[in-house]
C-alpha cells in the first residue's frame, strides 16, 4: 500500500464519520511493489457470512472511526461503509477478483477500494493454508512470508512480511479472542512501514444459510424471507 492510499484511506474514514469532504490532489503513483497486495477469488472465500463493524484508525496520534457491514454472498464479497446517520456511504464489491465502488454521496470517495479489500483479505482469508497445533509456525503466502501464533486452537498474531522491494514491508494481525463464529471478537491490523493502526470490532457476526439482501437505514442486516 502506497503511503498516499494510507494518507487517502485514514482521510476518508474522517471524511465519512466527521461529515466532512477534500478537495486535496493525489500524489504521483509509487512504483510497483509499494502497492503489491493479493485478492483471492471470491471463490475461494468459503462459506457465505455477514458481519457488522465499527473500525477505529489511529495514524501520527489522530484518531477517527466508521460503522461498516462486511458480507460474503452469492460469490460476491461487499464492504458498506456508513454515514454517521447509518446510512450507505459507500460499498466496494469484490466478484471474483473484479473490484467495483459505488458512492452514495455527494462528495468523492479518496481512497482506492483494492487498498481495502487487501487488509479485510490479510485478517480474513489469507494466511497459513490449514489449522496450526499451538506456537508459532510460517510459510510463504503469494510472494509474503507469513508467521502465526496459535494459542488454544486458535490464530493470535498473524505476521506478513514483503519479500520484494528494497524496504520489506511489516504488517501485524493480532486476534483477541477464539473466531465467534468467523473471526475474532476485536482484531488489530498494524502497518508498520506506514505507520496506521486499524483496530476493528466485530460487534456482530453470522453465518449465513440461505439467501441473504443487506438493507442499511440504521438496521441490522436481515435475511431475505
Amino acid at each position: 500500500m502506497r503511503w498516499s492510499d494510507v494518507r487517502w484511506y485514514l482521510l476518508a474514514l474522517v471524511c465519512f464519520a466527521a461529515g466532512c469532504a477534500s478537495s486535496k490532489p493525489r500524489p504521483a503513483s509509487a512504483p510497483a511493489y509499494a502497492v503489491a497486495g493479493v485478492l483471492l477469488p471470491t471463490s475461494e472465500l468459503g462459506a457465505p457470512f455477514v458481519i457488522q463493524q465499527r473500525i477505529h484508525g489511529v495514524h501520527q496520534g489522530r484518531k477517527v472511526s466508521i460503522d461498516c457491514v462486511v458480507q460474503l454472498d452469492k460469490g460476491k464479497l461487499s464492504i458498506i461503509g456508513l454515514t454517521p446517520f447509518s446510512t450507505r456511504a459507500f460499498v466496494i464489491e469484490q466478484e471474483g477478483t473484479e473490484v467495483r465502488l459505488q458512492k452514495f454521496v455527494d462528495r468523492d470517495v479518496p481512497f482506492e477500494p483494492e487498498s481495502v479489500l487487501y487488509d479485510l483479505h490479510r485478517v480474513f482469508f489469507r494466511g497459513l493454508a490449514q489449522p496450526q497445533t499451538n506456537g508459532t509456525h510460517e510459510g510463504v503466502d503469494h510472494g509474503d512470508l507469513v508467521r502465526e501464533r496459535w494459542e488454544n486452537g486458535h490464530v493470535v498474531e498473524r505476521r506478513f512480511q514483503s519479500l520484494e522491494g528494497p524496504t520489506p514491508q511489516l504488517i501485524i494481525a493480532t486476534f483477541e479472542g477464539p473466531p465467534s463464529p468467523i473471526i475474532a471478537p476485536r482484531v488489530t491490523l498494524t502497518n508498520v512501514a506506514f505507520a496506521y493502526t486499524l483496530e476493528i470490532e466485530n460487534l456482530e457476526q453470522q453465518r449465513v444459510e440461505q439467501e441473504l439482501t443487506v438493507e442499511v437505514e440504521g438496521k441490522a442486516p436481515a435475511k431475505a424471507p
